[in-house]
């Protein structure tokens, strides 16, 4: 044999005895076995917001929350659209189920449009008619599509939003809304 093949031979030979030696040394100190540390509970990394993607959260983290927003919830497949504007940015920001995938630039609009004080989060795909009650108030109008083209759907117009609803299902929201002006009582 030659030496070339020796020598790996025996550094093999070393690396196994070691691999095999090494928990019969260690059991033998006389130590008792340290217990495994406890697993780690994975925490969203700093700065994700709940209810929103990575990307949603860089923007709120970069912009703040949008003047205005509009949703879009595809009512077979619950993919969601999303429009984020900032008026005082002169651009809007598109979403696709989380994901940035364009920007635009728009016109401020903000004195006719005040921004709103809702979150885009405050609108999950699973919110019913009573739940965006329970956020926004009554509704100021409420308008069944019986005899149109989308059946069985309900607009419900708030004071700061408009909500689309398909039987109990969130389809879409928009807070680019006027406030009312309403009849003094």
């Amino acid at each position: 044999m030659s030496v070339n093949r020796v020598v790996p031979l025996v550094f093999l030979a070393v690396a196994l005895a070691t691999v095999l030696m090494l928990p019969a040394l260690h059991a033998g100190c006389g130590e008792a076995d340290t217990p495994a540390p406890p697993a780690e509970v994975e925490k969203p990394p700093p700065g994700d917001i709940p209810g929103l993607s990575a990307d949603q959260s860089r923007a709120v983290a970069e912009y703040g929350y949008p003047d205005h927003f509009f949703i879009s919830v595809d009512p077979y497949s619950s993919d969601r659209v999303e429009r984020w504007t900032y008026f005082r940015l002169g651009q809007a920001l598109d979403f696709d189920n989380g994901r940035l995938f364009g920007k635009e630039p728009v016109d401020d609009q903000s004195s006719q449009y005040p921004p709103t004080r809702l979150h885009p989060q405050d609108f999950d795909n699973t919110m019913t008619p009573a739940e965006a009650t329970s956020l926004l108030g009554e509704p100021l109008f409420t308008h069944e599509t019986s005899d149109s083209l989308m059946p069985e759907n309900t607009i419900l117009v708030y004071e700061t939003a408009v909500l689309l609803f398909r039987g109990e299902k969130l389809m879409g929201v928009d807070t680019q809304v006027k406030p009312p002006a309403l009849p003094a009582p």
